[in-house]
C-alpha cells in the first residue's frame, strides 16, 4: 500500500471524521486547482473544476480501492475532469477566450515581469487538453511516465507519444524563448 498518511485519512473520512476530507482538501486543492488551470488555461473555470472535482471524489470516496496513492486516483479525477471540460468549450470559444485574455492581461499577473510564462502559456493553450495534461503532469507537476501513466489511465507508450506529439508541436511556438534568462 502507497501513500500511508493520505490512506489513513481516507480511512478516518470513512469512519466519520469530518476533520479527515478537509485535511486532504487542503493538502490537494492548490495542485489540483494548478493542473486544472494548466489545462483549461482560465482562472474562473479551473476553480469551479478543482470545486467539482472534490465534490465528486468525496461522494465516491468509498469506491477507492487503496490499490493506488490517493493522490494518483485525486489526479485522475482532476485531469480527466479538466480534459472533458475543455474538450466542450470548443475550438471556436478557447479563440474568443484567448482573445478576451490577452486583451485585459494574464490574471495570473505573468505580464508584470513574466514574459517567458506568458509565452510559454499561450504556447501551452494551443495544445489539445490532452497534450496540456501530459506536459503538464510531466514538467510543472513533476510525475514520471509510469506515474503519468497511473493518472491518465493510458499505457507508457501513449504517454511517450503523447509527450513527443507535444515537444514537436511546442518546438515552433517557443523556438525564440531562451530558457535561463529568466532571474
Amino acid at each position: 500500500m502507497q501513500g500511508g498518511d493520505d490512506s489513513e485519512l481516507v480511512r478516518r473520512h470513512l469512519a466519520g471524521d469530518p476533520d479527515a476530507f478537509r485535511m486532504l482538501y487542503e493538502k490537494y486543492g492548490e495542485k489540483v486547482f494548478a493542473s486544472a488551470f494548466r489545462i483549461m488555461g482560465e482562472h474562473h473555470a479551473a476553480t469551479d473544476l478543482m470545486q467539482e472535482v472534490f465534490v465528486k471524489v468525496h461522494g465516491e470516496l468509498r469506491r477507492f480501492k487503496f490499490e493506488s496513492k490517493f493522490s494518483t486516483w485525486l489526479f485522475r479525477v482532476a485531469v480527466n475532469l479538466a480534459i472533458n471540460k475543455a474538450n466542450e468549450v470548443g475550438r471556436h470559444a478557447r479563440i474568443r477566450e484567448k482573445i478576451q485574455r490577452e486583451g485585459r492581461g494574464d490574471p495570473g499577473g505573468t505580464k508584470e515581469g513574466r514574459p517567458l510564462d506568458e509565452q510559454v502559456h499561450r504556447a501551452l493553450q494551443d495544445l489539445s487538453p490532452k497534450l496540456r495534461a501530459i506536459v503538464s503532469l510531466r514538467y510543472l507537476d513533476g510525475l514520471s511516465y509510469e506515474e503519468i501513466s497511473e493518472v491518465l489511465d493510458i499505457s507508457m507508450g501513449t504517454v511517450k507519444s503523447r509527450l513527443f506529439l507535444a515537444h514537436e508541436t511546442l518546438r515552433p511556438m517557443l523556438k525564440n524563448v531562451q530558457l535561463g534568462q529568466e532571474p
